[in-house]
């Protein structure tokens, strides 16, 4: 299924034209695609964002997978400069991370 999603996603960017079957659970396929098939994170959340559809979940999945995976320094600084509240987030995250390790 998530080849499949590949094809859809790419046939898409020349044609309007669905591949995945209606009523599969898409969003999760095509976030686990694009964590399987990433490069970095960048490309990663711009890639799923140009197949259209319903890329906020999609890119929160695989931001979550990704940041997991490489930590922050995979997050690019323009990025991170460019959220609101950043620093109060991060507070927010180390602290619950930091009390799940004990």
């Amino acid at each position: 299924m998530v080849l499949m999603f590949s094809h859809y996603c790419h046939s898409r960017k020349r044609a309007n034209v669905r591949l995945v079957p209606p009523g599969l659970p898409g969003a999760f396929q095509a976030a686990l695609h694009g964590v399987l098939t990433a490069g970095e994170f960048e490309q990663a959340v711009r890639d799923t964002m140009h197949c259209g559809g319903c890329t906020c979940s999609r890119s929160s999945f695989i931001g979550a997978c990704l940041g997991a995976q490489i930590g922050l320094q995979g997050i690019p600084e323009s990025w991170k400069s460019k959220t609101n509240r950043y620093q109060s987030v991060l507070e927010l995250a180390q602290k619950v991370a930091s009390s799940h390790q004990a």
